[in-house]
């Protein structure tokens, strides 16, 4: 696999997703009660789904709490968190950000991604850790952590948790759906 280009400096363009999301308007729709059955029926990641997750996937946010208030706002196409970013490299991992449209497009939170055991249920998920050297990470960025799994082609599901005194504390849950395109700069 060819990795995703970087300029020069490691980071690349912001670019806004398409508004037309139907997928991840029907996981709003759907609910935080439905994620956890999702997430537990979906196939094992392998290393070759992994690999698909290329470069930038328009994300969507799902609050753990305050969902009747940040709910609609995160669903709407104008929210400022727009994106997950892969970048391949050896070894079945992926270096990563999060992409935001605020200041004109800006990329932040870096994380390293690998395949691994879920600590949920022990079965293979995408796992996203803030805290490994290569990431760069500052805290408090350091602190989260991240799973996903393929619910159906393209559109990855997974719980998202803040790291404190040895415990995890769910924060909510986020969806990449790698079919939705980018229409342009943020």
């Amino acid at each position: 696999m060819t990795p995703t280009p970087l300029s020069a400096d490691g980071l690349m363009p912001v670019r806004a997703p398409s508004g037309h999301r139907p997928r991840l308007d029907a996981l709003s729709r759907a609910g935080l009660a439905e994620f956890g059955g999702l997430f537990a029926s979906a196939p094992d990641v392998t290393a070759r789904d992994f690999a698909r997750l290329d470069g930038d996937v328009t994300m969507r946010s799902f609050p753990g709490s305050g969902e009747r208030v940040l709910g609609p706002v995160m669903s709407r196409p104008s929210y400022f968190w727009v994106a997950k970013s892969f970048r391949h490299v050896a070894g079945g991992i992926a270096l990563g950000h999060n992409a935001f449209r605020l200041l004109g497009g800006m990329r932040a939170l870096n994380f390293v991604a690998t395949v691994g055991d879920s600590v949920i249920d022990g079965r293979p998920a995408v796992l996203f850790d803030y805290d490994d050297p290569r990431a760069g990470s500052r805290r408090p960025a350091r602190r989260i952590y991240d799973e996903l799994r393929e619910i159906e082609p393209d559109l990855w599901l997974g719980p998202s948790y803040f790291l404190a005194r040895g415990k995890r504390f769910p924060m909510g849950w986020f969806a990449l759906d790698a079919s939705v395109p980018f229409d342009g700069p943020a």
